[in-house]
């Protein structure tokens, strides 16, 4: 798989959809090639790892734990981007992804995203507008949960 090819996945994830191609270049240049076997864990729920994931090859599982036992939650296949919020603000994984096939991807790690962000400020602006979104997104659903709580008379 080429670099172009590896660029084309992450201008098709929302978050770097309006990125400069040269600053994903630099992305996806500088982080390293992970392989895995099938069956093994990319992340567990919870971890603190500091890292986005890009499936360039293979298929993966998403797992949740629920009701004390982990359930599938979803297929992953080439182009899933993963981790966001652990790559922007090393924000614990909220999933555990494991490795369905042998599969290839990208490890972007905390520390290497924000050097590019500052490095081209206006692909840092761009990123972290799509997150202040998604966050404001979430405010609103929350402060609707909560009014719906406020008018409930009782469970």
């Amino acid at each position: 798989m080429s670099i172009r090819e590896d660029i084309a996945m992450l201008r098709a994830v929302e978050l770097f959809a309006a990125a400069d191609p040269a600053h994903l270049q630099v992305l996806v240049f500088a982080a390293p090639r992970i392989e895995a076997a099938a069956g093994d864990w990319l992340f567990r729920e919870g971890q603190v790892d500091g890292a986005g994931w890009l499936l360039r090859s293979g298929a993966a599982s998403a797992w949740q734990a629920r009701r004390g036992e982990e359930e599938k939650v979803a297929n992953l296949g080439r182009g899933a981007f993963l981790g966001e919020l652990a790559m922007a603000a090393r924000q614990p994984h909220h999933l555990s992804v494991k490795a369905e096939t042998r599969l290839s991807a990208l490890r972007f790690d905390h520390d290497l995203f924000l050097r590019v962000a500052a490095e081209f400020p206006e692909f840092g602006r761009q990123v972290f507008a799509v997150l202040t979104r998604r966050l404001e997104l979430s405010m609103q659903e929350l402060n609707r949960v909560r009014e719906l709580f406020v008018r409930a008379r009782s469970f």
